[in-house]
């Protein structure tokens, strides 16, 4: 893929996605960050800390800590402690989030629905084997020179 067309598939990737999180954000009243904090920890109860998204979304942790403040003030995440970690925080979404919830994961999928259009099973495959094959391309080039 030439360099000019990759950046141009991100880029109208990433426009794509911000007109379905802007819907969730202007219905709401939520900032982008806000957003996709909520959305990652009720999709992802697993990997429930501020760290964890700040380390696998690459935002700043101050940044993160930031919307996790406005949400909990906002009634729609709770902060609960860890039972054997007490400086580990765990972020749980509140029920006053649930239409929230709902709304943004009835957007991530009409955009999942819209970029896999009139793909086919086996391309779909392809292509997951492709983005694990440059993942681990990546760490194995990369890892070498931390």
């Amino acid at each position: 893929m030439e360099l000019k067309t990759f950046w141009d598939f991100i880029s109208e990737f990433d426009e794509s996605y911000h007109f379905h999180r802007k819907r969730i954000m202007n219905r709401f009243e939520l900032s982008a960050i806000e957003v996709d904090v909520l959305l990652f920890v009720a999709n992802n109860p697993e990997l429930d800390t501020s760290s964890d998204f700040s380390r696998l979304r690459k935002i700043a942790k101050s940044h993160v800590s930031l919307a996790v403040n406005s949400l909990s003030e906002k009634g729609y995440l709770e902060k609960k402690e860890d039972e054997k970690n007490r400086k580990k925080i765990h972020l749980v979404p509140t029920k006053k989030a649930d239409d929230i919830v709902a709304f943004g994961r009835k957007e991530q999928k009409e955009f999942a629905q819209a970029i896999q259009q009139g793909i086919l099973e086996d391309e779909k495959e392809i292509m997951r084997n492709t983005m694990k094959r440059i993942s681990q391309n990546l760490q194995t080039q990369y890892n070498k020179r931390k």
